[in-house]
């Protein structure tokens, strides 16, 4: 339920009729929901040329809106809200998402559409999302239920010291202060990649338990800003000797919400999502929301 004041933000979500993409909608109302927000849900179709020596009446712009119908009804019953609306674009599903996103607060995508490979963990029109849109974009897996995640269940957030992890972390933040959910957020380290303060004493071999802590100060310091500016939401700041990816996606097991910058530290110039973010979109166990570098971390406006 919104409050009477009119939606400003608009938010748009992928429907093709698969179960993910029910899931992703689903998940897109409760944040419509929660950020009084509009809800535009996109279904895309384009034509398949296969030649076929028998008549065929079926139109794939008609299936496309009467999927999109159908999972509306779905996840809203027979009376649609006035701040949601539907539309069927032709064309490229990833190009039409993308530019939507242009004028999104928040794009939602299911992680596997019609069309993917058995052996994939995400979709090729969610992984483009990921890498090209403007807008965050949450990506939502078939058995994502929210209703089933505790109260106190917390949104993690990775935070590597760039830029790109401070936008994660006030995009975590903002979130986490409309739903009243805490924040847990992680650094790791390796022994590849062990701070560099630890190498500039030469002869002394620090524990794993020094750098952790050290790992940990730096985070407190990098981020007591920001923190502090959300006085209201709890915040638990984490370092773990762990690869990021493998330390990310093993808290997302009890976390509503896993956020994660498009790009970190490391990354090489030619890519436009990081492997750090990429592992994370295809492997959580949550659904995960991946944050451009350039983006307005506000989920609030």
């Amino acid at each position: 339920m919104q409050n009477s004041e009119e939606p400003t933000v608009l938010i748009i979500v992928a429907v093709d009729g698969t179960r993910s993409s029910v899931a992703a909608l689903q998940s897109a109302k409760n944040y419509a929901e929660t950020h009084n927000a509009r809800l535009r849900a996109i279904s895309v179709w384009s034509n398949v040329n296969t030649y076929s020596p028998f008549m065929l009446e079926w139109s794939p712009g008609e299936d496309a809106r009467f999927q999109l119908e159908e999972s509306s009804r779905e996840v809203f019953g027979d009376h649609l809200p006035a701040w949601y609306d539907q539309v069927v674009i032709e064309g490229s599903a990833a190009k039409v998402l993308i530019e939507a996103s242009k004028t999104a607060e928040l794009l939602v995508v299911g992680s596997r559409g019609h069309g993917g490979f058995a052996g994939l963990f995400l979709g090729s029109v969610s992984a483009q999302c990921a890498a090209h849109a403007h807008s965050p974009v949450m990506i939502v897996r078939e058995h994502n239920d929210l209703t089933a995640v505790s109260a106190d269940a917390p949104i993690v957030v990775g935070h590597d010291g760039s830029a790109n992890g401070d936008d994660a972390l006030e995009w975590a933040l903002n979130y986490a202060e409309k739903l009243g959910a805490p924040v847990e957020v992680v650094r790791t380290w390796s022994i590849d990649r062990i701070p560099p303060q630890f190498n500039e004493e030469f002869g002394y071999v620090p524990s794993f338990d020094e750098v952790t802590a050290r790992v940990r100060r730096d985070l407190i310091t990098e981020t007591a800003h920001r923190v502090g500016e959300h006085t209201g939401t709890t915040v638990t700041l984490v370092a773990a000797m762990s690869q990021p990816a493998e330390e990310l996606i093993k808290r997302s097991e009890n976390a509503r919400l896993l956020v994660v910058g498009s790009r970190g530290r490391g990354g090489f110039a030619g890519l436009m999502l990081g492997s750090v973010s990429s592992e994370c979109a295809s492997h959580a166990h949550c659904p995960v929301a991946v944050v451009p570098k350039s983006a307005a971390a506000h989920p609030d406006l």
